[in-house]
């Protein structure tokens, strides 16, 4: 890769095609541990598509699903995910204050 290239100029999709495959391998460790989480962050989300999966897929609809990206390109691609329960941010989770079930 040329240091002219972007991460999203090679790699336009963000890799969001090994999402479905990634998310199942989360669902059945959360399912394998008796997990029951009530939020759920992913930190450097990418895209945003694992998250987005685990919302369509976990039975439980009150869980809390957070994505924080800092590459711009693809917090950009995650927020066209965004949906109630979903949220993107494109900022450090590190200075935030909050606390997940799941990271």
């Amino acid at each position: 890769m040329s240091a002219k290239n972007s991460y999203i100029e090679v790699n336009p999709t963000w890799h969001t095609e090994d999402s479905p495959w990634k998310a199942a391998h989360i669902l059945n460790m959360i399912k394998k541990n008796k997990l029951a989480p009530k939020s759920i962050v992913e930190i450097g989300c990418g895209a945003g598509e694992i998250l987005n999966q685990l919302h369509e897929k976990m039975e439980d609809k009150t869980i809390q699903f957070s994505g924080y990206e800092i590459a711009r390109d693809a917090f950009e691609m995650a927020k066209t995910r965004e949906k109630e329960r979903l949220k993107f941010y494109n900022e450090d989770v590190i200075v935030k204050d909050e606390k997940f079930d799941i990271l």
